[in-house]
């Protein structure tokens, strides 16, 4: 498959990173080469990479202004990355339980062999 030229169109979803005084745009997971540069001008200074084995593009920049954070912000706030919310489940929710029961009985078991090992040991 060409990267360049993909069966399928993902346009990016935007991420405002901050660490501190430093603050950063994100463009993740797109298909097309400039889709990011297309959706929020920012991103002209700054090329996007593919990282080897994968078949969708990133993007970063820094954000030097509060223009350019602001910018960041809507843009985060306009992609739709979550989607559907995840409904809990009964069946999942139970074997959780199960799971956590199951994990205590073995628990239980091992401290009760290693109590009994030492008892006997100290019998001795």
């Amino acid at each position: 498959m060409d990267p360049l030229c993909p069966e399928s169109v993902s346009e990016p979803a935007f991420y405002k990173l901050s660490d501190g005084g430093a603050a950063a745009c994100l463009a993740s997971d797109f298909s097309r080469v400039n889709a990011a540069e297309q959706q929020l001008e920012l991103f002209s200074g700054s090329a996007a990479v593919r990282v080897e084995g994968e078949s969708l593009f990133n993007q970063l920049v820094l954000l030097t202004s509060e223009e350019e954070e602001e910018a960041c912000e809507r843009a985060e706030d306009d992609s739709d990355v979550c989607g559907e919310p995840v409904e809990p489940d009964g069946e999942v929710n139970m074997m959780s339980v199960t799971m956590l029961g199951l994990r205590l009985l073995f628990f239980k078991s091992v401290v009760f062999n290693v109590l009994m090992t030492l008892r006997l040991w100290i019998s001795q």
